[in-house]
């Protein structure tokens, strides 16, 4: 029995600008999940404009998780049905 906890997610946008200098904006947002990848793949649902390399998730229980942007994109893949 896997219940299901609140996690919150965090990504960057990054942006390049002129002369060379990025902006880094962080965006972030609570799912409630049955792990930290679900949890992962439902903010890439949410937030497709995120493009770093690194998706941050902590559980409430202080729990913590890091995946690459493409893993949190495929278990999105997985929620919606894309993928068997």
């Amino acid at each position: 029995m896997n219940k299901d906890i609140r996690y919150k997610v965090q990504g960057f946008i990054r942006t390049e600008k002129v002369a060379g200098m990025v902006l880094v904006e962080p965006v972030s947002q609570w799912f409630n999940a049955g792990n930290h990848l679900d949890a992962a793949g439902m903010f890439a649902l949410e937030h497709p404009e995120v493009n770093c390399e690194t998706v941050l998730v902590v559980g409430e229980d202080y729990s913590l998780g890091s995946y690459p942007l493409e893993h949190a994109k495929m278990s999105a893949d997985y929620i919606v049905g894309l993928r068997a």
